[in-house]
């Protein structure tokens, strides 16, 4: 087993999982509306806590070791449908889109939820704001259901179970004859 996944990586993950939930599933009631703005706010804090251990941290949770690259994911997800595709210790390609992209919408989606909340405060169009965090809010849900939905098929075939990976923060070493991409 190699170490892959620090404490901090693997406490924002399954906090943020939660209080994600949270904010979701209290979004349409008018007597959960303080949960859902204290779950918010919980949200604000992780994904912000997120980045600037992205820039100042080393290993597999900083952000250079897995960069922003659209084509090499398509790539990642056609070789993965094939059944061909390069085995990470750390994020694939696709799963650093998918990471990137929801850490942007969460934060326009926070950023949108707390302008609705404080009635607009420098921008006065409280329908185009609500609208902005209610379509960020499901967009941020699909895409976590594409990144459960790849978690569990790169999971499936490379026979890694990257949920306890999550959980331990350790994944199996290469076995011999798999290819594997080195990250670091």
């Amino acid at each position: 087993m190699q170490y892959v996944w620090d404490p901090f990586v693997r406490i924002f993950h399954w906090s943020l999982v939660i209080a994600f939930s949270v904010a979701f599933y209290t979004h349409a009631s008018e007597w959960e509306r303080l949960i859902h703005i204290r779950a918010g706010y919980v949200v604000a804090v992780l994904l912000l806590a997120r980045i600037v251990w992205g820039f100042t941290k080393t290993g597999y949770a900083c952000f250079r070791t897995f960069p922003w690259d659209p084509v090499k994911a398509i790539k990642h997800i056609i070789s993965e449908l094939h059944g061909n595709a390069k085995r990470y210790i750390g994020h694939n390609p696709a799963g650093s889109v998918a990471i990137y992209l929801m850490l942007v919408i969460g934060l326009v989606t926070v950023t949108s939820g707390w302008l609705v909340y404080n009635d607009g405060w420098l921008i006065d169009q409280p329908e185009l704001l609500q609208t902005i965090h209610l379509y960020a809010a499901w967009t941020w849900l699909v895409l976590i259901i594409l990144h459960v939905t790849g978690v569990i098929a790169e999971s499936i075939v490379h026979k890694d179970n990257l949920i306890r990976a999550m959980i331990t923060g350790c994944k199996r070493v290469t076995q011999k004859g798999e290819r594997q991409a080195t990250e670091l």
